[in-house]
């Protein structure tokens, strides 16, 4: 059996456009891996595991239907970074994360397209929820989740990452809020 053609999803914020970067119209090299792109923050110095961590990315729309968007400045056209659901093997289930470059932090980019991808979900995938998973020592990606409306819910240990506080992020209706009541 073949799986159903992919669709390549935009979404349109204020500021934002988020894109697929699997879609055929998007070139990841000249975003991510030619000389002189912008570096991701935290990024491995060396450009093979750029390459990999690039494909792993574009892979994961093919095997799930969904993955990170990259996120571009309208005004400039300028890539920011990746924000998007992340479900790898061993992830306890589908993740909203995000991946800045250099020189894009405190600006709102991440709690901007982070909200259209959460809409996106909760809207046109008919998701009932989804975690992040946040590193107890990354104040600024707690102090996101936080203004993103999720709650912490517990603690989940991956061999490779550690300890994360698993935060949840339920729509914002009725029945949202009323779980989220129901988890503090």
């Amino acid at each position: 059996m073949r799986p159903a053609p992919l669709s390549y999803p935009e979404i349109t914020t204020e500021r934002l456009r988020l894109v697929c970067p699997a879609a055929p119209d998007f070139d990841a090299t000249v975003a991510y891996l030619m000389p002189g792109a912008r570096r991701f923050i935290n990024q491995n110095p060396d450009e093979d595991s750029v390459w990999w961590s690039i494909a792993t990315i574009i892979g994961h729309w093919h095997l799930r239907g969904y993955g990170h968007f990259a996120v571009i400045e309208k005004a400039t056209g300028i890539h920011v970074g990746l924000v998007g659901p992340w479900f790898p093997k061993g992830w306890p289930e589908p993740e909203l994360s995000w991946q800045l470059l250099e020189g894009s932090g405190g600006k709102g980019y991440a709690s901007e397209a982070a909200r259209g991808v959460l809409d996106w979900l909760f809207r046109d995938k008919s998701w009932a929820s989804c975690i992040s998973l946040v590193q107890e020592h990354d104040a600024r990606s707690s102090a996101l989740v936080e203004r993103l409306g999720a709650r912490a819910e517990g603690v989940f240990h991956h061999k490779m990452t550690g300890d994360m506080r698993i935060w949840r992020h339920l729509p914002k209706t009725k029945a949202g809020r009323k779980l989220l009541e129901g988890l503090a």
